[in-house]
């Protein structure tokens, strides 16, 4: 009887597993760098060598930025985009090895590999596969275990308004599946210019605020967002900038 009502726990617990990541979900990887002191231009080279090598499809890209802001200003993050399931079956044993060999010398210290999920219902402007632009803004937060859901209505609802809208920016909203806290979770925008302005067709005179309140319901833009601080349990350390470095990505 122990056993059966074990196995039967092990079979949902597969189920919802499954089920939370869902078949049709889309990762993102993350992996962090800082070379060591004096060693930067070796790293850079040995990061352009190896992806010259082994990311020189659409299949295998990786695309690098260097962080220029925030406790981790000089370091560098390297993203493989937009793969399902079927990506971490791969064996990447010989690519490894070479990275092991030929960068990881010049490496003070790295994160280790994150998996990112994209929350899709909450992202607008990264529909469609494209060259990075110029700058990225991060900002990671915390949340409280069981407030999911009021950390991200405001999110979704976003996503829903720009999308009516037609606005010409972009947000993401991606979760941390693997390689740290599950409860991270980290917004994402992006532009090429610190001068750009996005547009959108809100009437004149109505800012977005006003319209998320008639979409939504008087004072939900106030209460919505209210919900969604309450519900994080840590801020990041501060709000971190990328450019991205094109240099030491998959030329496609």
């Amino acid at each position: 009887m122990k056993k059966s009502i074990l196995l039967t726990l092990s079979i949902l617990f597969c189920i919802s597993l499954n089920s939370q990541r869902g078949a049709n979900a889309e990762y993102w990887v993350s992996f962090t760098y800082l070379p060591k002191k004096g060693m930067v231009e070796e790293f850079e080279k040995a990061v352009a060598d190896k992806t010259a090598k082994y990311n020189a499809t659409e299949e295998d890209a990786i695309f690098a930025f260097q962080i220029m802001t925030g406790g981790g200003q000089g370091a560098y993050q390297r993203w493989v985009v937009r793969k399902d399931r079927s990506f971490f079956d791969q064996d990447n044993a010989e690519e490894l090895k070479y990275w092991n060999e030929n960068v990881d010398p010049y490496i003070a210290d790295k994160s280790g590999q994150k998996i990112w999920q994209m929350l899709k219902g909450a992202s607008h402007g990264w529909d469609e596969a494209g060259t990075p632009v110029k700058y990225y803004v991060q900002n990671t937060v915390v949340v409280k275990r069981g407030k999911n859901q009021e950390f991200i209505k405001v999110h979704r609802r976003i996503k829903q308004l720009m999308s009516e809208t037609e606005y010409t920016g972009n947000r993401a909203l991606f979760k941390l599946n693997s390689g740290g806290n599950n409860q991270t979770f980290m917004v994402i925008n992006g532009f090429d210019s610190h001068a750009t302005s996005f547009s959108n067709n809100l009437p004149e005179g109505t800012n977005f605020a006003n319209a998320y309140n008639e979409k939504f319901g008087e004072n939900a833009w106030q209460e919505d967002w209210s919900a969604a601080s309450e519900a994080i349990e840590m801020w990041g350390s501060s709000v971190v900038k990328m450019m991205y470095r094109p240099d030491l990505s998959s030329q496609l």
